[in-house]
């Protein structure tokens, strides 16, 4: 009998049999997933680098190489989805921000390496960065809580549980029990101890490190900037802004304001003479930091109202209110300056100083914002860099080495807060009072670093330093 033979296989077969060349179980043969991989043997690693760059050791050049390592991971996993000019931008970006943290690694410098990362993440995965770095932390926060509750791990079936429950519990009752018989495998097992093994609280870091971390591992999937907003249904309804409510309230702001600034020409730049009650310092602390949130108040007031400025009148009224507002700032300023001049520079008072210098600034942004006919984002995108450029300065500036200095060599003097400015100042009392700190608890003293890790830049310039002046005093 002759077999027969069929050429070919029928269309509706070829069409539909896709299932034979794919596991039910494992999906091997259907085809690449089009959502990206989870890679958590990657989340792994980058844990066990921040745990020994970051955790095992002081604060140094491990948090430089730790946000680099991360930096890096996202690179690896964005790999092909980005533009070379945008990933060469976001290393430019990363790099910068973290020449502050190289220097010493504080809260500023912190977090100007996170804002770094987080400027570099959006510069490889998105269009519209600037608007993907402010909701790039909450829907990575949500992409995490969604792996997490829906996890793609195989699990072991039943029978696979059932067939290991036996080896596995009878096997323990018998490990028991020969460790009971036996002394010498009892010694042992007493004898095993894990001197690295980590804490709880060392485990909940690894945890939430594990939270910040996933997003920059997932940025593919974080496809979000690509939706498109539905255009919401417009409802008239009565507003507390509008064009009359706004020509009324700059009247009554720069009769206000009006009345602050003819006292503090008076008072403060002409000489007039205060309450006897009263000292120039009372009343430069009583108006610094009030009038700087007014000054703030007044120029989010500014933003907010100049869609119903309507003519020169109006315009007018809202520049003179500005103008009144620097003149508030600059009263600030100089508040701020007797109230130094009579109880000494500290460190909150040398970061007013210059929160001020960076809200005189962003006004006169603003005066010309509205002289130019600029757009309001214009305005914010621009305080929004001198708000970072001064940060970013202070970042890179010995602020307690410029306050121990100031209060030793101009005063007043405070030896207790001089003593707690930690290491930064000790160059400076060396220098001026070299025993200022050796009889009390707070003792300003330098650090060496145990290894690289550890390492600074301002630590090694201090250390320098110190160098030349103890070699100096000896000779």
């Amino acid at each position: 009998m002759t077999p027969m033979t069929v050429r070919g296989v029928p269309r509706g077969l070829q069409r539909d049999a896709w299932w034979m060349a794919a596991d039910s179980q494992t999906g091997v043969g259907r085809g690449k997933s089009k959502t990206a991989s989870r890679p958590v043997w990657l989340l792994v690693v980058l844990i066990a680098a921040f745990d020994y760059l970051v955790l095992q050791v002081q604060s140094g050049l491990g948090f430089v190489a730790l946000i680099l390592t991360l930096g890096a991971a996202a690179h690896l996993v964005m790999r092909g989805h980005g533009e070379a000019r945008r990933v060469t931008a976001a290393w430019a970006v990363l790099l910068v921000s973290l020449i502050p943290a190289v220097d010493v690694v504080q809260f500023t410098s912190v977090v100007l390496g996170w804002l770094g990362l987080t400027a570099f993440a959006a510069l490889l995965a998105f269009d519209d960065w600037g608007r993907a770095m402010a909701q790039l932390p909450f829907a990575g926060l949500v992409r995490t809580i969604d792996d997490a509750l829906h996890p793609r791990v195989s699990t072991p079936k039943r029978a696979d549980l059932i067939d290991w429950a036996l080896p596995v519990g009878v096997g323990v009752v018998f490990v028991a029990l020969f460790v009971a018989a036996n002394p010498l495998m009892s010694g042992w097992i007493n004898g095993i101890d894990f001197p690295n093994a980590p804490d709880f609280e060392r485990i909940v870091v690894w945890g939430l490190a594990a939270i910040v971390i996933w997003p920059l591992l997932r940025l593919v999937d974080l496809s979000f900037m690509s939706r498109t907003r539905s255009k919401r249904a417009t409802v008239s309804r009565v507003s507390l802004i509008s064009r009359r409510s706004v020509m009324r309230a700059l009247v009554v702001f720069n009769l206000v304001f009006a009345l602050q600034t003819v006292m503090d020409l008076g008072y403060l730049w002409g000489g007039v003479g205060l309450p006897d009650a009263m000292s120039y310092a009372t009343y430069a602390h009583r108006g610094a930091y009030p009038l700087m949130a007014t000054a703030l108040l007044a120029g989010a007031f500014a933003l907010i109202a100049q869609p119903w400025l309507d003519g020169q009148v109006m315009r007018a009224l809202m520049l003179v209110w500005v103008g009144q507002t620097m003149l508030l700032v600059m009263s600030s300023i100089l508040r701020l300056d007797l109230y130094v001049d009579a109880y000494g520079l500290t460190h909150l008072r040398f970061a007013a100083f210059i929160w001020m210098i960076v809200v005189a600034l962003g006004l006169v942004l603003l005066v010309l914002q509205i002289l130019w006919e600029r757009p309001v984002v214009w305005m914010v995108k621009g305080a929004a860099m001198i708000g970072l450029v001064g940060v970013y300065g202070c970042s890179l500036t010995n602020i307690a080495g410029i306050v121990a200095q100031h209060q030793l060599t101009v005063g007043p003097l405070d030896v207790s807060y001089v003593c707690k400015l930690g290491e930064g100042a000790t160059v400076a009392v060396a220098t001026n009072e070299p025993d200022l700190c050796g009889m009390r608890i707070w003792d300003p003293r330098l650090s060496e670093p145990a290894d690289w890790r550890e390492w600074g830049f301002r630590n090694a310039r201090l250390r320098r330093s110190l160098d030349k002046v103890t070699q100096g005093a000896a000779q």
